[in-house]
C-alpha cells in the first residue's frame, strides 16, 4: 500500500509539471495562431523579405521515396513507437523516434514560385499508411494497416522497415550530437561555416542526404586543392548529359577518366586514362558513384542542361550511399508500429514561414527562399485551407491551455491531499 501511495505522488508530481508545461505551451500555440491569422496571404511573387503567407503546389524535380509506402515525396516524417510488454500482461506503445527527411521544393501558384527549405517547419499534414512489424525473434509480423488517407506506392519489406527503424535510431542519436555541435559552434570562424553545415547535415542524417551531402562538401574540398580549374567537374556534369551506355556516355566517361587522373597526379601516381575507363568498365556502379560526386559537388549551373545533369548526378550519388546504407545497417529486433506522413508532388499546401535570400538562385527569378527563421521562428507547413489551418490552430491552444490548467490543478490536489495539506 505504502509502495501504491509513493507512486501515485511521484506519478503526481510527473502530472503537475506535464501541466504547467502544456499550459505555457498552449499559450505559445494561441501566439502562433494569432500570427497566422494576422498574417494576409499574398501572391507568391509578391512575397516580402520577412515573415509570408502564401499558398500553392509544390514542385520540384528531386524527390524522396518513402521509407513505410515507398511514395515519390519531398518530405516524409515517420513516428516509430515500441511495443512495451508489462510482467503483468498486455503492454504499451511507447514513443521511439521521428524521423524527419525532406528535400528543398518549389510552391507555385499563378503568379510564380518560391523555394521551400522545410527543414525544422511545424508540419500538419494527413496521416499515411500505419504499419506494424516485429522481427523473428517476437514473432510474426502483422499485415499493413491503412491510415486516414490512401497512399500509392509499392509497401516496404518487413525486413526494409527494421532496417530503417535502426537507421532512424542511429539518426536520433546523431541529430542529438548534431545539435551540441551547432550549439558549440555557433559562434565560431565564419570561414568554416560550410564545413560546419556540412558536418551537422551529416550527424543529422548519416544514412541519406547528409551523408551524401558531407561526401559532396569532402569531394568539393579535394577538387578545389588538386583541380582549381575545374575541368574535372566540367566532365562529370557532361557524363550525365547522356544515356548510359551510349557512344556519347562512353566519350565523356573517357574525358572525365583522363582528367580526373591528370588532376589527382600531384598528390599520387596517374593513372593511364585507358587503364582507368577500363577499370570503370569492370565497376561500372563504382565509377558512376565517383562521377556521380564529383558532379554532384560542382556549384549550381546556369545553363538548364548541366544543372539537370548535377540533378541527376545528386540523385544518383545520395540513392547509392542510402543503398550501401541500407545494406550494411543490421535490422532492429522487437515489435514497432511505424506512422508515415508525406508531402506529395502537386498537392496544395498553405505555408507560413520567413522569407529571406536564397543562396543558390537558378535564375534572376529564384532569389527568394522560404524557412524557419531566426527572429520569428513560426514555420508551418499544412495540407489544410487558410480558414481550416486558423480553426485547428485556435481549436489546439485552446485544448492545451485548459487541458494543461486542469491536469496541473488535479494533480496539485491529488499531491497536497497525500501530504495532508487538503
Amino acid at each position: 500500500m505504502a509502495q501504491d501511495e509513493g507512486r501515485l505522488l511521484i506519478a503526481s508530481i510527473i502530472g503537475f509539471g506535464a501541466g504547467i508545461y502544456t499550459f505555457i505551451k498552449g499559450f505559445r500555440e494561441y501566439r502562433e495562431y494569432r500570427l497566422v491569422a494576422d498574417t494576409p496571404e499574398i501572391p507568391i511573387r509578391s512575397v516580402p523579405m520577412g515573415l509570408v503567407h502564401v499558398r500553392g503546389q509544390a514542385r520540384s524535380e528531386e524527390t524522396l521515396s518513402s521509407p513505410v509506402s515507398h511514395t515519390p515525396c519531398y518530405l516524409f516524417k515517420v513516428v516509430v513507437e515500441q511495443w512495451h510488454s508489462q510482467s503483468r500482461g498486455g503492454g504499451e506503445w511507447k514513443h521511439l523516434a521521428a524521423d524527419l527527411q525532406t528535400v528543398k521544393f518549389y510552391l507555385q501558384d499563378g503568379s510564380g514560385n518560391v523555394l521551400v527549405d522545410a527543414a525544422n517547419a511545424e508540419l500538419d499534414l494527413p496521416r499515411g499508411p500505419v504499419r506494424e512489424v516485429r522481427s523473428q525473434a517476437s514473432g510474426a509480423s502483422r499485415p499493413p494497416v491503412q491510415g486516414a488517407a490512401a497512399v500509392s506506392g509499392t509497401p516496404a519489406t518487413d525486413t526494409e522497415l527494421l532496417q530503417y527503424v535502426e537507421q532512424a535510431r542511429l539518426r536520433h542519436f546523431t541529430q542529438m550530437v548534431g545539435r551540441g555541435v551547432s550549439l558549440v559552434s555557433h559562434a565560431g570562424d565564419p570561414a568554416h561555416e560550410p564545413q560546419r553545415q556540412s558536418i551537422t547535415s551529416f550527424l543529422a542524417n548519416p544514412t541519406a542526404s547528409g551523408g551524401g551531402d558531407f561526401a559532396g562538401q569532402m569531394m568539393r574540398a579535394t577538387l578545389a586543392r588538386h583541380d582549381p580549374s575545374g575541368e574535372t567537374s566540367r566532365a562529370a556534369l557532361e557524363v550525365w548529359k547522356y544515356p548510359q551506355g551510349s557512344a556519347a556516355f562512353e566519350a565523356a566517361l573517357a574525358h572525365f577518366a583522363h582528367a580526373y587522373a591528370r588532376a589527382m597526379a600531384s598528390s599520387q601516381p596517374a593513372p593511364d586514362p585507358a587503364a582507368a575507363l577500363a577499370l570503370a568498365r569492370q565497376h561500372p556502379e563504382q565509377a558512376l558513384t565517383m562521377v556521380a560526386l564529383v558532379a554532384g559537388a560542382a556549384e549550381p549551373q546556369v545553363d538548364p542542361e548541366a544543372e539537370k545533369a548535377r540533378q541527376l548526378a545528386l540523385a544518383y550519388g545520395r540513392e547509392h550511399l542510402a543503398g550501401v546504407a541500407r545494406l550494411e545497417t543490421h535490422a532492429a529486433t522487437g515489435h514497432y508500429r511505424l506512422t508515415e506522413y508525406c508531402l506529395l508532388p502537386g498537392q496544395s499546401y498553405d505555408i507560413t514561414g520567413t522569407c529571406a535570400e536564397n543562396p543558390n538562385p537558378r535564375d534572376e527569378h529564384d532569389r527568394n527562399m522560404i524557412l524557419k527563421g531566426t527572429n520569428e521562428p513560426t514555420f508551418l507547413i499544412s495540407s489544410r485551407s487558410e480558414k481550416e489551418v486558423e480553426s485547428w490552430l485556435r481549436k489546439q491552444s485552446l485544448w492545451m491551455v485548459l487541458g494543461g490548467a486542469a491536469l496541473a490543478i488535479v494533480c496539485l490536489a491529488i499531491f497536497l491531499g497525500k501530504i495532508g495539506l487538503l
